[in-house]
């Protein structure tokens, strides 16, 4: 009987990092994705999978099962895995379909919202930002008077840091929760809901790891590099555009404790995870836990950075097989940087040629098409087109490579009335 390996929507950054491994391990791929973004994606990229099941809703597991079933596929897949943010829960759904009414319960994977909560019950003063649950954003609205500012507002079932925007004062709600208004998720659909959240200054980070048997390892440890943008309206969004990764190998206290509590808390026992946070005065905050592989490329960071395929790993835990030894490379830093503005490029152009270090990617180098904003791509458009080159940097320790990476970012001034919805 042949081993069946179903990925549910494809990755955003043109990597495929599961599918290589399940080829390597002689498994047949499936991918299940909307039909309109195979279309989109194959005018950059020729997907590798054997089969893909175009299907309008990937992010509803009775859909996939159902599309699976109709390809005559016969056999249960062995893996099933989330590509992308938006199509985890179903993944989690799927495997539990698959496993049946007598398995252990499956791993659902928690929203925003819920892992706020989650954290609040079993520790009240864990640190992270104060919070509040919205079902819409006309409910937003109405609570103005009683919003503390600065704020951030997010949705709890977002992806690719959609949807998310800076509130420094209670004049500029009103123009942000109208834009919210008419922001669809991935895929054409609503939001299941909002958070608003006290806005923290501080240093962004995010940790990429594993969790086998319950038992979490962290491999890089990145600290973050965000943009802010302000439109024509005033409202601020945000950019993650750039990672700067060291070797977890050796990761502060509060950093592994951090990482261990947010396991134990979710009960999350198997597969990859990371999970961002922000350090004020020293103690890392709570933001959020994606219950998958990283995007935008940070894949090739981890490997880069400690020679630890994280794929891989991820791959054959759900697998079923045992962790392996990990053993790192020599510990330095490596940073990657998305220039999304002419001024930025030709930035990163003048200081690689002064330096003879670093070297600028291609990027995927999806088309810009004009969509309504009620598009099953109007998200993707908004989120992962656009990118000029992703510059990559490994001289120097990570500050010296954060200043270089800031320097070039400064380097213009924020485009007035640029169409980004938000960041992450």
């Amino acid at each position: 009987m042949r081993k069946i390996f179903l990925q549910i929507g494809a990755t955003r950054d043109g990597q495929n990092p599961y599918c290589d491994v399940a080829k390597r391990e002689g498994y047949f791929t499936v991918l299940a994705e909307m039909g309109d973004f195979v279309d989109y994606q194959s005018l950059s990229l020729s997907l590798p999978f054997d089969l893909i099941l175009r299907l309008d809703r990937p992010e509803n597991p009775w859909d996939v099962m159902q599309a699976y079933m109709r390809a005559g596929m016969l056999e249960h897949p062995h893996v099933v895995l989330a590509g992308f943010e938006a199509y985890n829960t179903s993944a989690g759904r799927v495997r539990e379909m698959l496993a049946g009414p007598d398995a252990p319960a499956a791993f659902i994977p928690l929203d925003k919202y819920a892992q706020r909560m989650a954290l609040k019950k079993a520790w009240s003063r864990f640190p992270q930002p104060e919070f509040r649950f919205f079902a819409s954003p006309l409910s937003i609205l109405d609570a103005q008077d009683a919003l503390l500012y600065p704020c951030v507002i997010k949705p709890v079932d977002g992806g690719g840091g959609l949807g998310i925007w800076l509130i420094e004062e209670e004049s500029q709600l009103a123009a942000v929760v109208n834009k919210l208004v008419e922001t669809m998720n991935y895929g054409g659909r609503g939001f299941t809901g909002f958070i608003v959240e006290s806005w923290l200054p501080g240093d962004e980070y995010s940790l990429q790891g594993v969790v086998h048997k319950g038992h979490p390892q962290a491999l890089t440890c990145c600290q973050k590099v965000i943009e802010q943008h302000r439109d024509a309206e005033g409202c601020v969004s945000f950019y993650e555009s750039g990672h700067v990764a060291a070797s977890a190998e050796h990761l502060p206290s509060s950093f592994s404790s951090l990482m261990k509590f947010c396991c134990e808390t979710f009960d999350y026992r198997q597969g990859a995870f990371h999970i961002d946070f922000i350090v004020v005065d020293g103690v890392p905050h709570f933001l959020e836990m994606g219950f998958r592989l990283s995007g935008m490329g940070v894949v090739n960071l981890v490997q880069e950075v400690t020679g630890i395929n994280w794929a891989e790993i991820a791959f054959q835990i759900e697998a079923g097989k045992p962790m392996p030894a990990l053993e790192f490379a020599s510990p330095h830093a490596v940073g990657q940087l998305r220039l999304r503005q002419s001024e930025q490029l030709q930035t990163a152009e003048t200081w690689i040629a002064q330096h003879q270090q670093g070297v600028l990617l291609p990027p995927l180098n999806l088309p810009a098409l004009q969509v309504s904003q009620r598009s099953s791509l109007y998200a993707d458009l908004t989120r992962h087109a656009g990118i000029l080159a992703t510059f990559r940097l490994t001289t120097g320790g990570r500050d010296d490579i954060l200043a270089i990476f800031n320097q070039i970012i400064t380097s213009q001034t924020a485009s007035i009335g640029r169409n980004l919805l938000c960041a992450g």
